[in-house]
């Protein structure tokens, strides 16, 4: 019997005698209660909040002292999602809404029997799992597909999200609101204004808006709902929201923002000749947004300018293929999900997919280095059941060494008809030309999404490219299946990318082939354990062919495991790999033609590896994880061990510490990797933050830096110090740093 099917079928026999017991007698929960089984929808229709118009100025200092605040009836009745799905949370939540011509206010009062023990961070954009905290959705056109998201923490501070086709979030919009918060001996409050310029929504006499509530108590693991979401989905599952009513003659204004900036900085460069040499730049430019209507907008930049953005973290390549690196500039992340194409929530694979036909770092970068940008238009929103996006960039000539770009013009056009809350028709195109002639690539195709039954998926798209030089055979495909459900989960997938298929405004990592796949996971809950959340089985095979119709990788892999009720897990793994090469790939490459080089051969390559995985929970100061792969690798064998830790002695300060080691070795030689980082972040003040990031690269023998210092003078208003630095860790020698200062200001108008 294959090794891998016997040991699932060992785990799953082990099961099988343990998880009958996981259910309790007289189908009760863990505390003898009778276990809840809900009707979503029936909760969703009765979950309806009022929200009052006032005329009192309201104070936004954390404390709802106002009397306005006693007018409004408060959402209560909040109920679990984890540990155990159907409860009461354990804390009584009320939250309650005003607004008056400008503003939406919402107040959360946070009873809480230990308000000392609270778990909290200072960061911005911190992540549910690791705060106390609250958040909500509003679903402000209420098409039960788009939201935006706010949240805060018992240390006020603030993170907001947007999101798309019912259930993608974009963590990188941000915009403008506030929020303060206190505590007491018996709650703390958090009180929210989020200006009505800041959101989309239609202007009818009274309006209803979709709305969802949720609190995460970090001690107890516990993250419960107003509108209550089955654990399979988010918060981001905007149909499941309950209903805010009351708005009445409510106007979003000219919405008019413009965000100037200015730039100035000093980098010295060490050459070819060892002489380090000095260069001054500063520069200046606008960013600027204006609501066409009230659920489309437009932005504008000239001379767009990224000079804050956190850089590349390292990574080693130990395959043949392309690596992924995020986006991370602003101007490309606000609305980046409505060009998200291809596939629903359950299918966007971000840096696992293998072909993303529009990908922004595309813009504006080449090979990491920078190329300037002119500047460029975006026109994002809804126009009726139609979601629209539209981008235009230019870029300037550009001259690195013996490497000429010339300027480039680059356009991309996403639209998508929406059928329910969950499916829908779309289509893209993407068009690059420069300034010389011919010199042109353009992708265009549509794909669609369709739910049914809440659980039965379907993905399809067809794309073609047009290059010159490159005709025929010029496609790519996909189709994807897959039912998702609380606990059982299977999905197969077809993709194909054609020899000529060229998405030169895009990511691939793998071309000229046809990639058949399939997945299944079972995660059955243990009722009763307080240990165990639920164990887990999942399997996976892929199967590529290449463009000559001959198997070129196969791969069958199992994991087994436990979610852990403190949010932690353990999962071990074992993967069968085949891989055919028809030609030979550079595995260790010093990119000097150094004897310590390695080379897999062509042939065909059958090995197993082994794969153990560890996260703690989040809950204490300390928290990690730690993974170890070791095995066959390729003709040879490969030891590997990665892990981070998080220290929090405080609210205010993070530590993150990072590794991974590889150890090669194969018949022909081998070699090393180590790559370790240390990230400092530090948090004076919701407003004021520092951050610091050291890596070493044993490969490349260098550490670099980067250190930025934010202070958020005005919402959406900053200034940035950032300072980079790169050393040679064998002689100590500088190769590259630099000092930018740059400043933003938003008007609103």
């Amino acid at each position: 019997m294959n090794p891998i099917l016997r040991i699932l079928v060992v785990f799953m026999a082990s099961a099988a005698l343990a998880f009958p017991q996981a259910r309790p007698a007289g189908n009760r929960n863990a505390n003898g209660a009778p276990a809840v089984e809900l009707d979503y929808e029936a909760i969703r229709l009765e979950k309806v909040v009022s929200v009052v118009r006032i005329t009192e100025k309201i104070s936004v200092d954390g404390h709802l002292d106002e009397p306005a605040w006693q007018m409004a009836l408060p959402a209560t009745g909040f109920i679990t999602s984890l540990p155990r799905a159907g409860e009461p949370s354990s804390e009584r939540t009320e939250v309650r809404f005003l607004y008056d011509a400008d503003n939406l206010y919402v107040g959360f009062i946070c009873y809480d029997s230990d308000p000392t023990d609270n778990v909290v961070v200072l960061r911005e954009d911190f992540t549910s799992q690791e705060s106390d905290g609250v958040a909500m959705i509003l679903d402000s056109l209420h098409d039960r597909r788009s939201a935006f998201q706010f949240g805060t923490n018992p240390a006020g501070a603030k993170r907001d999200s947007q999101i798309t086709n019912n259930g993608q979030f974009n963590n990188d919009w941000d915009s403008v609101w506030d929020v303060k918060v206190s505590t007491n001996n018996d709650s703390w409050i958090a009180e929210f204004v989020i200006p009505f310029k800041t959101l989309r929504f239609s202007q009818p006499p009274s309006a209803e808006w979709g709305v969802n509530l949720s609190r995460f108590i970090v001690r107890r693991n516990e993250q419960s709902f107003w509108s209550p979401i089955p654990i399979r989905y988010s918060m981001s599952r905007v149909s499941q929201a309950g209903t805010l009513n009351g708005f009445e003659d409510t106007r979003q204004g000219r919405n008019i923002r413009v965000k100037p900036f200015a730039i100035a900085g000093i980098t010295q460069v060490r050459g070819t000749d060892s002489q380090i040499r000095t260069l001054k730049d500063y520069d200046g430019g606008v960013d600027a947004k204006y609501s066409l209507t009230p659920s489309l907008t437009l932005d504008a930049t000239y001379r767009t300018d990224f000079a804050q953005v956190e850089v590349d973290q390292q990574q080693v390549n130990l395959t043949r293929f392309n690596l992924f690196f995020p986006e991370k500039r602003d101007f490309f992340l606000e609305n980046a999900g409505i060009f998200n194409f291809g596939g629903g929530s359950s299918f966007q694979g971000g840096g696992n997919a293998n072909l993303v036909p529009f990908f922004s770092r595309s813009i504006g970068l080449s090979g990491g280095t920078p190329i300037p940008i002119i500047g460029g238009t975006r026109v994002s929103g809804r126009v009726g059941q139609y979601e629209t996006g539209f981008l235009a960039m230019k870029t300037e000539s550009f001259t690195d060494g013996a490497r000429s770009i010339p300027s480039n013009n680059y356009l991309v056009g996403r639209v998508k008809r929406s059928f329910s809350t969950s499916s829908w028709l779309g289509g893209l195109v993407t068009n690059r030309d420069s300034t010389r002639p011919g010199d042109y690539n353009r992708v265009y195709g549509p794909d669609a999404h369709f739910q049914f039954f809440d659980r039965l998926e379907f993905d399809t798209f067809l794309l073609r490219s047009d290059t010159p030089g490159k005709s025929g055979r010029n496609q790519a495909r996909k189709l994807a299946t897959a039912w998702r459900d609380d606990e059982l989960n299977v999905g197969a997938e077809y993709n194909s990318v054609q020899t000529n298929f060229n998405p030169e405004m895009g990511f691939i990592r793998r071309r000229d082939m046809t990639q058949y796949s399939g997945d299944f996971s079972w995660l059955p809950r243990l009722r009763r354990s307080r240990t165990i959340r639920n164990l887990i089985f999942t399997s996976s095979l892929d199967y590529f062919e290449g463009g000559n119709g001959k198997v070129e990788t196969r791969t069958q892999g199992i994991n087994l495991g436990a979610q852990l009720q403190s949010g932690g897990n353990i999962q071990f793994s074992v993967n069968e790999n085949f891989d055919r090469l028809l030609n030979s790939f550079l595995i260790r490459s010093t990119r000097q033609g150094h004897a310590s080089d390695l080379t897999i051969a062509a042939g065909d390559y059958q090995y197993r590896e082994y794969v153990v995985r560890f996260n703690s929970s989040q809950r204490g100061k300390i928290a990690g994880n730690a993974n170890m792969t070791f095995g066959e690798f390729w003709n040879g064998h490969r030891k590997s061990f990665g892990g981070a830790i998080g220290l929090r002695p405080d609210y205010r300060l993070n530590i993150n510490l990072d590794t991974s080691h590889n150890r090669v070795n194969l018949p022909n030689g081998s070699f090393a990797t180590t790559l370790v980082g240390a990230r400092l972040l530090y948090g004076f003040s919701p407003r004021l933050f520092i951050n610091a990031y050291v890596q070493y690269n044993a490969d490349t023998h260098q550490v670099s830096s980067n250190i930025r210092f934010n202070f958020i003078h005005h919402p959406l208003s900053d200034l940035y110090l950032v300072y980079n630095d790169r050393r040679d860790t064998r002689d100590g020698q500088l190769v590259e740093r630099a000092f930018i200062v740059k400043l933003t200001n938003l008007f609103n108008f």
